[in-house]
């Protein structure tokens, strides 16, 4: 088997590609942290977030018959419950996002350890299941995030964009990897509709052009958005748009990323072994 051939073939069921959507919910928090709390303009732009955007995201997702993974900021999670319990409940993966956006760039190994595990702990009593998964709030993590996640039972991360296929990264060769899915801020909502102001239809037709040649080669794509923008009436197209298009194509695994991280991990495990359906 040529290596075209054997990478094409990495994903289950015959999947041809896959699709990872994430949904940052950050409530006001990631705002605070770039804007500052006394910028009330930005601030009262994000209030969007965790109710009708994320309620119009919810509807979206559950008229595709998509399952998401929602990266939450705890103390957003803190303050609205009931919309943690309501993701929850649709079936979609719930993983962290920090404490208050605060960026672990800046923050000690044991600072990191607290945030983590403050957030980790909110999350499992509100949605009833803990987290496996983590992205750092603006993707700012250190060489310390990735052994910290993997020594607290963490199975994936979604900061680096090592490439177009999950990577296990194994700082602690005596424990079990954490997966690496890449992110891009050209697969981000705020790339495109807040660092500019364009119409759906292109972003779109960004992705749809990306994703080509994503599904050509078998490889991920991990979006990343965030109810206060993607969840505003026109950018929600976007989703949609791009969702009715994957879903025609008719062979790529849509799928949550802890689901994804899994996979991978027990791809890489037969690897290891020479089972030969991966040879």
């Amino acid at each position: 088997m040529n290596q075209d051939q054997r990478t094409i073939s990495v994903w289950p069921a015959g999947h041809r590609a896959a699709l990872v959507v994430s949904i940052d919910v950050d409530g006001e928090y990631g705002v605070i942290t770039q804007h500052g709390e006394s910028d009330w303009y930005w601030r009262a732009q994000a209030k969007y977030d965790l109710d009708a955007g994320l309620a119009r995201l919810l509807e979206l997702l559950a008229d595709y018959e998509v399952k998401a993974t929602f990266c939450w900021v705890g103390l957003a999670a803190e303050e609205r419950p009931d919309a943690v319990r309501a993701v929850a409940g649709a079936g979609h993966e719930i993983a962290t996002h920090g404490w208050d956006h605060r960026l672990y760039s800046q923050m000690t190994r044991e600072q990191q350890r607290e945030d983590l595990i403050r957030t980790r702990d909110v999350l499992t009593e509100l949605s009833g299941a803990t987290p496996v998964g983590h992205k750092s709030p603006f993707w700012q993590s250190t060489p310390e995030t990735i052994a910290l996640l993997q020594e607290l039972g963490f199975q994936w991360n979604m900061d680096l964009a090592l490439g177009d296929l999950p990577v296990p990264m194994r700082p602690n060769p005596a424990r079990l990897p954490v997966i690496q899915l890449p992110p891009s801020r050209w697969w981000d909502d705020y790339t495109f509709f807040i660092e500019q102001s364009l119409p759906p239809r292109l972003v779109a037709e960004f992705w749809r052009e990306d994703f080509e040649v994503l599904r050509a080669e078998g490889k991920l794509m991990c979006l990343t958005l965030h109810p206060w923008i993607c969840g505003r009436p026109g950018p929600s197209r976007t989703l949609g748009q791009f969702l009715d298009y994957v879903i025609a194509l008719g062979d790529v695994w849509i799928a949550r990323a802890d689901h994804v991280a899994l996979w991978w991990r027990e791809r890489e495990r037969d690897l290891e072994m020479g089972s030969p359906e991966l040879s």
